[in-house]
C-alpha cells in the first residue's frame, strides 16, 4: 500500500497571500524561538529538579508552537485551537511551579508514581480480557513495581476533606489550572480566560466551533473565513508567546526583547491592512 507523501499533500493547500502574512508572521517568532533555544541549551545544566522541569517544559513548548505552525499551515482549525490550549496550560503550570520551585517541582515529579500506577491498572483491566497471556503476564509485573511505589506517594497526594473523607488529589497539585493561573496573578488569570473562551469550544466540538465548518469544503470555500479564523488562532497563539517569552527572559535569561518589542507593531499593521475599522 503507498504512503501518504506528506509534503506532496501540503503543497495541495495554498493559501492567498493575506493568509500567508498571518502565518508568516507566527513562523517568525517560531523560527526566533527555536533559534535562542539552540543557543541557550549549549549553556543550560538542567542539575536541579525545577531546571529539569524548564527544559522538558520548554523543549515541549516549542514543539507545540511548530505544530501550532504545522497544522495551521494545513488548515487544520480545530486541531491548531487545541494546541494553542495545551500551550497557555503548560505555561500557567510552569509558572505556577516557579512561584515555590523546590516544594512544588517534587511535588510535580513525585505524581507520576500515581500516574504510572493509573495508567498501568487500566491497561491491565483492558488486557487481561484481550491479550495473549504471556502480554498480560509483563504488565502484571510492570503493575506490581507501581503499586509499591504508589502506596508510598499515595499519602502524599490525599487529602481529608470537611466530611472526614479522605480524597485524593485532582492532579499533582489539587489545583485545576484555573486556580494555578489566578494565584500566579491577573496577567495569568486574564490569559486563562482569553484562551479557554476562545479555544475550548473548538476543543468540546460545540456547535459554535462549527457555525463554519462548511467554508472549508471544496464546494463551499470561503477565503475570508479562513482568515478570520487563522488570524484569530496567530492572535491567540501570540498572547501566549509573549507571556512565554517574558518568563524566558526572566528565569533564564533569553534574548526575546526584540521579537516582543516588533510584534505590536507587525500585528497593528496585518489589523488595518485585513481587518480596517469601518
Amino acid at each position: 500500500m503507498p504512503r501518504i507523501d506528506i509534503s506532496e499533500t501540503i503543497k495541495l493547500i495554498d493559501f492567498p497571500d493575506k493568509i500567508w502574512e498571518w502565518l508568516d508572521l507566527l513562523g517568525d517568532v517560531v523560527a526566533a524561538s527555536q533559534a535562542e533555544a539552540i543557543y541557550q541549551d549549549k549553556r543550560f545544566i538542567a542539575d536541579t529538579p525545577f531546571k529539569k522541569i524548564l527544559l522538558c517544559t520548554i523543549n515541549k513548548d516549542l514543539s507545540i508552537l511548530n505544530t501550532i505552525y504545522f497544522i495551521l499551515r494545513c488548515e487544520m482549525i480545530h486541531q491548531a485551537s487545541s494546541h494553542v490550549r495545551l500551550f497557555c496550560e503548560s505555561l500557567i503550570t510552569l509558572k505556577y511551579i516557579s512561584l515555590d520551585p523546590n516544594t512544588r517541582s517534587g511535588l510535580f515529579w513525585g505524581y507520576a508514581d500515581i500516574e504510572a500506577y493509573e495508567i498501568t491498572s487500566a491497561i491491565l483491566d483492558w488486557e487481561k480480557y484481550k491479550a495473549k497471556e504471556v502480554h498480560v503476564r509483563r504488565v502484571e509485573a510492570l503493575f506490581k513495581t507501581f503499586k509499591e511505589k504508589y502506596k508510598v506517594a499515595n499519602p502524599v497526594y490525599s487529602f481529608v476533606d470537611k466530611k472526614k473523607r479522605k480524597r485524593r488529589f485532582i492532579n499533582w497539585c489539587n489545583k485545576n489550572i484555573a486556580n494555578q493561573a489566578s494565584e500566579c496573578g491577573p496577567e495569568f488569570k486574564r490569559l486563562y480566560e482569553l484562551v479557554y473562551k476562545q479555544m475550548s469550544s473548538y476543543i468540546h466540538g460545540s456547535a459554535w466551533s462549527l457555525r463554519r465548518q462548511i467554508s472549508y469544503s471544496r464546494a463551499h470555500y470561503n477565503s475570508d473565513i479562513i482568515l478570520n479564523d487563522i488570524a484569530t488562532i496567530v492572535r491567540t497563539t501570540l498572547v501566549i508567546w509573549v507571556e512565554w517569552a517574558k518568563f524566558c527572559i526572566s528565569t533564564l535569561g533569553w534574548r526575546l526583547h526584540d521579537t516582543i518589542l516588533n510584534l505590536p507593531i507587525r500585528l497593528d499593521e496585518l489589523d488595518e491592512k485585513h481587518f480596517p475599522q469601518k
